[in-house]
């Protein structure tokens, strides 16, 4: 998954405290000069923020999609979709200006994930266990509206440290996700890790280099370089010399063009 801001979720089950924590969370992030989206997961299968007989829903009733609504105070922005990947919703709060995403939920969908922290409330031991077993990477925190023992935070009277781990697992992030920025981010594996986010993560720990990505070492000995809106694009040498002569067959058949089959091939795409 390609995340783009640093993104975290509070997960558990219903009652267990996610709301509070977001309600913790939130304004002590702002304080540090962050600016947090928060994404709600709903399971409800056909919930709807809209209703029945309004003039939106006949709007939806039409075709219409997105549907916005408009007010002096707000703006509602109601878009039909069904399985959007997490990265697109990264890429949608960036576009509103923020730069870090909360989500409340998905657990099913992050659980596994690497690079999205988790923040894991639990209403008892048993659910401490159940979750501890299937938690993979990057656990920012248990924690409870009980207190059940010194491995699970209160969420009330033990905040400031889950907003110390928080905002400790948000800059760690961010400086990851520049690190990453920087690699081909093909998750080719001649790096000998299995992703770039792995590598990323070990560069972080200052127990690899930029210099280990090796497409991005190999990037000024190819002779093919692709562009797209003013963004190089990484490529492997196959795809590159794949793209150079399929572009030096497609031109030496014009007219006046003398090819000899060793030209460097330069191919930038704009709007």
């Amino acid at each position: 998954m390609r995340v783009n801001c640093p993104m975290l979720a509070v997960i558990g089950r219903k009652a267990s405290g996610k709301t509070a924590v977001i309600e913790t969370l939130v304004p002590q992030l702002i304080k540090e000069g962050f600016s947090v989206a928060s994404v709600k997961h709903i399971a409800h299968e056909n919930f709807s923020i809209d209703r029945e007989g309004s003039d939106t829903w006949r709007h939806w009733k039409v075709g219409a999609n997105p549907v916005i609504a408009f007010s002096r105070n707000e703006v509602d922005i109601m878009i039909k979709a069904r399985n959007v990947p997490l990265e697109e919703i990264s890429k949608a709060a960036l576009s509103f200006g923020a730069n870090v995403v909360i989500l409340e939920g998905f657990s099913s969908m992050v659980l596994g994930e690497r690079g999205i922290g988790k923040i894991v409330c639990v209403r008892s031991l048993k659910e401490y266990d159940e979750f501890r077993e299937h938690i993979k990477h990057d656990l920012i925190a248990f924690c409870s509206l009980q207190d059940l023992g010194a491995q699970i935070l209160n969420i009330k009277s033990e905040c400031k440290i889950l907003v110390e781990k928080t905002l400790n697992f948000i800059k760690k992030r961010a400086k990851i996700i520049e690190i990453l920025n920087s690699l081909a981010r093909l998750d080719c594996g001649r790096c000998g890790r299995n992703t770039c986010e792995e590598l990323a993560e070990e560069i972080y720990y200052g127990n690899a280099s930029v210099k280990d990505c090796v497409v991005m070492e190999m990037r000024n000995r190819l002779n093919t370089k692709v562009t797209v809106r003013g963004e190089d694009v990484p490529l492997q040498p196959f795809t590159s010399e794949f793209i150079r002569r399929t572009i030096l067959a497609m031109v030496s058949s014009l007219k006046n063009v003398e090819i000899s089959g060793d030209e460097s091939v330069h191919v930038n795409i704009s709007k």
